[in-house]
C-alpha cells in the first residue's frame, strides 16, 4: 500500500543564515500544523549548529554542493517533493501570517486553481521604513513537467492558469547588505550569470528584465539605457500578451535611466516614442504618464506635466480596484506606477506645477492624500516648495491647516528649516521680511510642542504690534526649552526692548533644567556669543528684591561666564589681565559653592568639590602667593592646579609662561652693574632737564633707550607717565 501523499510540500534553500533561519522556520509552523504538509530543506553549506536546528523541524535535509545555479539547487528539493502543491521560499524571509494560504487549502479552494501568487515585501532598511510589495509566483500545483529554470532569479515553469492571488506576505531583507562592497559583489555575480544566460537564449525576455534590475541596483544607468534599446529591438516584432506586458519594462526602464542620469532631453524623446507604441497596456501607460509628469515638471513645462498627471490619475481610478487585472499587466519598472512612491511622486509634481502657475486648487485637492499618519513618501524638496509658495502667494486659511498637518508629523524638519532660511534673509529687503512674516503668520497658529512656534508668535506679534500676550508667549517658550540660553538672540533683544521680565521666567525654571541649559550653552557657544548673552542677562537682572531662588540661577550663570573667560584664554598674552580672569572666576566659584559645602570641604584633597571648584581654590591661593611674592608657593599652586580641570590647562600653562618671563626680566634687571646704574641716574637727570625746557619728544626718545637697560626702575616708570600726560 503506497504512502499517503501530503497536500503541500514546503521547500527552501538554506545557506546557513543563523540570524534569520529560525524565524523563517517558525513562520511556517502554523501552516504545517493546519495543512497536511512536508518540509524539505536544501542545505547549500550550513554548519553543524544550523543543521541541528533544522533537524528539529524536518528529517528531510538534502545536501547540495553549490555550483552558482539556483535552479539546480531548487530542483534538488523539488525532486524529493511528494505534495500535490509546492511552495518555496528562502531562509532570509518569513511569513507575517499564513492564514489565507491555510484557508486556501482547508476550504478546498485550491482545487479550482493551478498556481497562486503571494506577496513578497522587500525591505530597503532594517527599520522597515522603506519597502516594495511584489506578487511572486511561488505556490503551484505540481505537474509532471514542473521544474525550476534560470540559474539566477529562478522560477517555476511552466505555470498554468487559473491563478489565485493570496495576500499572505513574506518579509524579505535579502536586499540589505552589510557594506557597499558586499552589495557590489552580489550584483556583479548576478550580472555575470544573466549576461551568459541571455547570450545562450536571447529570446527569454524575463532574463533581460532581471538584468535591467541588476544594472539599476549597480547604478549603471548607461548600461540600463543600452539594454533597454537592445531589448526593444530584439522583441520589436513580438506581439503576444506576455511580451507586450514585459516590453513596458524596456520603455519605463529606459526613461527611468535617463532621469537618474539627468538626461532630461533624452527622457522626453524616449517618452514620446513610448507613448506612440499602442501595444503598451494600461498599466504601462499609467507609469509613462507618471514619468512624464516628472520630466515636464523639471523642464518647466507645467501645463504638459499637469496633463500627464491627470491622465495618470485616470488610469489609477480605473485600475485601483482591479487587483487581478493589475497583476496580469504589471512587470518590473512598470509596477512602480501603483506603488506609493509612484502615486505620491505624481501628486507631488502635479501640486508643484499648480503652485508654479499660482494656482492652489490642486494643492488643496490632493495635499491630504499622502498618508501623513503613515509612511510618507514625497519627492525631494516638495515640502520646501510648498512653504515657498505659502511665502509667495496671498494668505489662505487652508495654509494653516496644511501647516498644522506638517507640524504634527514627528521628525519632519523641512518646514522649519525652510522658515529659518526666510528668517535669515528677512533683513535683506522689505520683500524678504514680508515673505518671512507670511510664514510666521501661518505657522504661529499651529498647535505644536515645538518651541519655534512660540518664537514665531513673538516675532509676528511684534511685527503687527500685537504684544499684549508677550509675557504668555515667553512663558510658553521657556517652559518647552531646556536650553533656553541657546534661543535666538532676537528672543532676548525683544524681551529687553519691550521690558519683558525675564527674571520671572528664569525663576520658574527648576534649577536642574537651568543647570542643564547653562551647561549646554557654554559647551556649544563661541566666546563672543557668551559675552553678548551675559550682557543681556546682566541688563535684565532686577536691581533689587531678587529672591534666593532666582539669585542662585544668576550666580551660576555668571560663574560659568567667568569660567569661559578663563577657558577661552582671551587674556593669555597679558599676565595682569589673566590674573583678573582667574580672580574673577575664583571669587564667583567659591562664593557659589560656599553656600553648599562646609569650610572643611575646601581643605586637603577637596574630593567632594567639583573639579572646577578645586581649581578655583588653587587659583585663589596662587594669586595670594603672588601678592606676597612667595615664588615657591606660586610653583606649588600651579602644579596643584594643573590637571585638576582639563579645560583650564591652557590658561595655567599661559600663566606659568607669563610669570616666568616676568621673573626673568626682573632678575636680569637686578643684575645691572653699579656703573650702569650711575649712568642711568645721569640720563634720568638729563630727561628731567629736557622736560623742564619743554623738549618732551626728545625726553621721550632718551627714556626709551634707558628702559632697555633698567626696565624695573620705578623712577623711569614715573617719568614715562609724566611724558604721556604732556603728550595728551
Amino acid at each position: 500500500m503506497s504512502e499517503k501523499r501530503p497536500l503541500l510540500t514546503i521547500s527552501f534553500l538554506s545557506s546557513g543564515r543563523g540570524k534569520t533561519i529560525k524565524r523563517c522556520l517558525d513562520s511556517i509552523v502554523p501552516l504545517m500544523e493546519r495543512v497536511d504538509s512536508e518540509l524539505i530543506i536544501v542545505d547549500t553549506g550550513c554548519d553543524e549548529e544550523i543543521k541541528a536546528l533544522m533537524a528539529n523541524y524536518t528529517d528531510q535535509i538534502v545536501p547540495f554542493t553549490w555550483c552558482d545555479d539556483f535552479s539546480k539547487a531548487r530542483n534538488a528539493g523539488l525532486e524529493k517533493a511528494r505534495g500535490e502543491w509546492f511552495l518555496y521560499l528562502d531562509d532570509d524571509e518569513w511569513f507575517i501570517d499564513t492564514k489565507e494560504i491555510e484557508e486556501f487549502f482547508l476550504s478546498g479552494e485550491y482545487k479550482k486553481y493551478r498556481f497562486a501568487n503571494y506577496i513578497q515585501r522587500n525591505y530597503m532598511d532594517y527599520d522597515r521604513h522603506v519597502f516594495t510589495d511584489t506578487w511572486v509566483s511561488r505556490l503551484a500545483r505540481l505537474e509532471k513537467n514542473t521544474r525550476f529554470v534560470s540559474a539566477i532569479h529562478e522560477y517555476l515553469h511552466p505555470l498554468y492558469n487559473p491563478c489565485k492571488l493570496l495576500h499572505s506576505t513574506v518579509e524579505h531583507f535579502g536586499y540589505i547588505y552589510a557594506s557597499k562592497e558586499e552589495e557590489r559583489k552580489h550584483i556583479k555575480r548576478n550580472i555575470t550569470l544573466l549576461e551568459k544566460m541571455i547570450d545562450r537564449e536571447p529570446d527569454v525576455i524575463r532574463w533581460w528584465i532581471h538584468l535591467l534590475q541588476e544594472y539599476r541596483a549597480a547604478e549603471e544607468y548607461h548600461q540600463m539605457q543600452e539594454l533597454c534599446r537592445k531589448g526593444l529591438d530584439q522583441f520589436r516584432y513580438k506581439n503576444t500578451v506576455e511580451v507586450n506586458r514585459d516590453r513596458g519594462a524596456f520603455y519605463c526602464g529606459m526613461i527611468e535611466a535617463d532621469l537618474l542620469a539627468a538626461y532630461n532631453e533624452e527622457a522626453e524623446k524616449d517618452l514620446e516614442k513610448a507613448m506612440l507604441d499602442k501595444r503598451n497596456n494600461q498599466m504601462c501607460r499609467m507609469r509613462l504618464n507618471n514619468l512624464g509628469t516628472e520630466i515636464y515638471y523639471k523642464k518647466g513645462e507645467y501645463a504638459k506635466a499637469i496633463e500627464c498627471a491627470e491622465k495618470y490619475l485616470e488610469y489609477y481610478k480605473l485600475l485601483v480596484d482591479q487587483e487581478e487585472e493589475r497583476q496580469l499587466q504589471e512587470t518590473f519598472f512598470v509596477l512602480n506606477a501603483f506603488e506609493p512612491s509612484g502615486l505620491n511622486s505624481t501628486l507631488c509634481y502635479y501640486i508643484l506645477c499648480g503652485l508654479h502657475l499660482n494656482n492652489t486648487k490642486i494643492l488643496k485637492a490632493h495635499f491630504w492624500e499622502f498618508g501623513w499618519d503613515g509612511m510618507l513618501m514625497l519627492v525631494r524638496g516638495f515640502i520646501g516648495e510648498v512653504v515657498d509658495a505659502m511665502a509667495r502667494l496671498p494668505y489662505e486659511d487652508d495654509f494653516v491647516v496644511m501647516a498644522q498637518t506638517m507640524a504634527s508629523r514627528d521628525g519632519l524638519d523641512e518646514p522649519w528649516d525652510k522658515i529659518r532660511e526666510y528668517e535669515n534673509r528677512s533683513g535683506n529687503s522689505p520683500e524678504d521680511e514680508e515673505k518671512f512674516m507670511k510664514l510666521a503668520r501661518i505657522f504661529s497658529q499651529v498647535k505644536s510642542k515645538n518651541h519655534y512656534v512660540f518664537y514665531l508668535r513673538i516675532l509676528y506679534g511684534v511685527y503687527t504690534k500685537e504684544i499684549d500676550k508677550l509675557d504668555e508667549w515667553y512663558e510658553q517658550i521657556f517652559h518647552r526649552v531646556t536650553d533656553i540660553l541657546q534661543l535666538d538672540d532676537a528672543i532676548f533683544d525683544i524681551a529687553e526692548k519691550y521690558h519683558v521680565n525675564l527674571g520671572i521666567q528664569f525663576e520658574k525654571i527648576p534649577f536642574d533644567q537651568w543647570y542643564q541649559g547653562v551647561e549646554s550653552f557654554f559647551s556649544n557657544s563661541p566666546y563672543d556669543r557668551i559675552k553678548r548673552r551675559a550682557e543681556v542677562v546682566q541688563r535684565t537682572m532686577p536691581s533689587e528684591g531678587v529672591s534666593d531662588r532666582l539669585m542662585v540661577r544668576y550666580d551660576y550663570f555668571f560663574m560659568k561666564t567667568a569660567e569661559a573667560a578663563v577657558v577661552f584664554g582671551y587674556s593669555r598674552d597679558n599676565l595682569e589681565l589673566l590674573q583678573m580672569c582667574l580672580g574673577e572666576f575664583a571669587d564667583r566659584c567659591l562664593a557659589f559653592y560656599g553656600h553648599y559645602f562646609k569650610d572643611s570641604a575646601f581643605e586637603g584633597e577637596m574630593e567632594l568639590l567639583p573639579p572646577a571648584c578645586r581649581a578655583a581654590v588653587w587659583f585663589r591661593r596662587l594669586l595670594e602667593a603672588q601678592s606676597a611674592g612667595d615664588r615657591e608657593k606660586i610653583g606649588e599652586c600651579l602644579k596643584a592646579a594643573a590637571g585638576t580641570f582639563k579645560y583650564f590647562e591652557g590658561a595655567i600653562k599661559a600663566y606659568a609662561n607669563l610669570y616666568a618671563a616676568q621673573e626673568k626680566a626682573r632678575l636680569e634687571a637686578a643684575q645691572v652693574s653699579p656703573e650702569m646704574r650711575a649712568l642711568a641716574e645721569q640720563i634720568k637727570e638729563k630727561i628731567r632737564v629736557l622736560l623742564g625746557q619743554g623738549m618732551t619728544a626728545e625726553a621721550y626718545q632718551v627714556l626709551q633707550q634707558l628702559k632697555t637697560f633698567t626696565p624695573d626702575d620705578v623712577e623711569i616708570a614715573e617719568l614715562e607717565k609724566e611724558i604721556t600726560r604732556r603728550f595728551s
